[in-house]
């Protein structure tokens, strides 16, 4: 990692970085109890979490870094195909993990290192198999150009291919209480949505819009207008910046039940899922200071901003462990109807 120089004004004190850095200079060594292939896989794919996972304990890391690289190469397979990779041959091999994980990782998975790999770690942190069914049924969904009616149908989207993420995170950390295990699922589901409203540009290149159709309707948008928007190239008008306004306020109260909930987590465990909740809701803040513009390029935070929100995570962090926790929000499965 590249040194910075960060002002005063930027974070709480010099002191505060000091340690910051320790934590992130230390986690460097942390590679060498991962697969060589899983940590370049987080590294070039999942830059936001790859710098929250250097705050992770060693004997977490390594079975993030494997649960990560199994999440992001299923969805990879159904987002970035290769060319010679037909549909049937991609909903083949979806089928094919789902027997895998029916039948209790007993024989090869499709990607038989990967399989193994994650098998490790599925037999010290059992895992609910359910979880990663409805993962790959998400995935299944998404290997047709798809629109969706409402918030219900974008909410249960949004739970399978990221709330799954994030229980099954939780799991890895040792967490079973309902109340944090519905906090981990509404932060996976908060980010997903970052991630919807940060790519509707790109998912409309690929005639996919996940802006339920009834939002599109409350704000007098059609399907015509949104690809006329993108291919004129004039940036928003007024009824998309009122659309994406609408849209960002709901995943805010979607970080809002999520982070509420990482008080519940093992001391040593906090600072990491705080580092990475703090990083992606700020693809909030930037989509905001674009004025909603997510049409022509795509909202992004900069290495400094990254380091500026480690350190407000850093402070926080230390609060709670001083016993100066702030009052929270009861944890629960959140639907915004």
């Amino acid at each position: 990692m590249r040194m910075i120089e960060i002002s005063k004004k930027d974070t709480e004190s010099p002191e505060q970085i000091g340690k910051l850095s320790e934590v992130v200079f230390s986690s460097q060594q942390l590679s060498a109890t991962t697969s060589a292939s899983d940590e370049w896989l987080l590294a070039t794919n999942g830059r936001t979490f790859h710098f929250a996972a250097r705050f992770l304990s060693p004997k977490h890391r390594h079975q993030v870094v494997t649960l990560y690289a199994f999440f992001r190469t299923l969805d990879d397979l159904v987002d970035q195909p290769a060319e010679s990779r037909r549909i049937e041959d991609i909903h083949i091999e979806l089928r094919a993990w789902k027997s895998w994980f029916t039948g209790g990782y007993s024989f090869p998975a499709p990607r038989e290192q990967l399989g193994a790999r994650l098998a490790a770690v599925l037999v010290k942190h059992p895992i609910p198999s359910t979880i990663f069914l409805d993962f790959l049924d998400g995935l299944t969904s998404d290997l047709e150009p798809r629109e969706v009616r409402d918030f219900r149908e974008l909410h249960r989207y949004c739970y399978r291919v990221a709330g799954t993420v994030g229980l099954a995170l939780a799991h890895i950390l040792g967490i079973d209480s309902a109340q944090a295990l519905a906090a981990a699922q509404n932060l996976g589901i908060g980010m997903q949505l970052t991630n919807i409203l940060r790519d509707v540009g790109n998912d409309l290149g690929a005639s996919r819009i996940y802006l339920p159709h009834e939002d599109l309707e409350r704000f007098g948008i059609s399907r015509t207008h949104l690809f006329q928007l993108l291919k004129n190239q004039l940036g928003p008008d007024d009824r998309f910046r009122a659309l994406m306004r609408y849209q960002v306020a709901r995943a805010h109260r979607y970080y809002v039940r999520g982070m509420s909930g990482i008080w519940l987590l093992p001391p040593d465990c906090r600072l990491p899922i705080l580092v990475a909740g703090r990083l992606y809701r700020r693809i909030l803040t930037a989509i905001e200071h674009k004025d909603y513009d997510v049409l022509r390029s795509r909202a992004m935070t900069s290495f400094p901003e990254k380091v500026r929100e480690a350190a407000i995570a850093f402070t926080l962090d230390q609060l709670w462990r001083h016993g100066e926790a702030l009052p929270g929000i009861e944890a629960e499965v959140f639907f915004e109807d």
